[in-house]
């Protein structure tokens, strides 16, 4: 019986981590106010998000397959949620971009905009 126990607790443990997997793919914004569409990716070992397309009426961007269209560069998995490393090391305090994986296809993604949360949902595009 106790080596039972041993085997679901270790189980459990090694499971409790998202994997990266989870995050990865082409996302598309749910929000009245602007359409974007963003891919998570590995790039040269580190996760990142890439613009794919953006418009909010006044700018519009497309993919440019290069380093600029990179908006979340070293999102790092912490206390059950991916954050922006890169931008939790800027001046502001806390970090400004938060993606919580709230199922396989949504993302509930937190920015921090003059210290106060910008909570939008993304979801997976098939």
């Amino acid at each position: 019986m106790k080596h039972l126990f041993l085997i679901v607790i270790l189980g459990s443990i090694g499971c409790s981590k998202i994997s990266d997997t989870n995050i990865l793919g082409i996302w598309q914004v749910q929000s009245p106010y602007y359409k974007a569409t963003y891919a998570i990716t590995h790039t040269k070992e580190k996760l990142v998000g890439k613009v794919i397309y953006y418009n909010d009426g006044t700018t519009i961007l497309h993919e440019t397959g290069t380093a600029k269209d990179i908006f979340l560069k070293n999102l790092k998995y912490k206390n059950g949620m991916y954050v922006d490393a890169i931008s939790g090391a800027t001046k502001t305090t806390g970090n400004t971009t938060q993606l919580l994986v709230k199922h396989r296809d949504t993302l509930l993604v937190t920015n921090y905009v003059h210290h106060k949360p910008l909570t939008e949902i993304w979801t997976r595009k098939q």
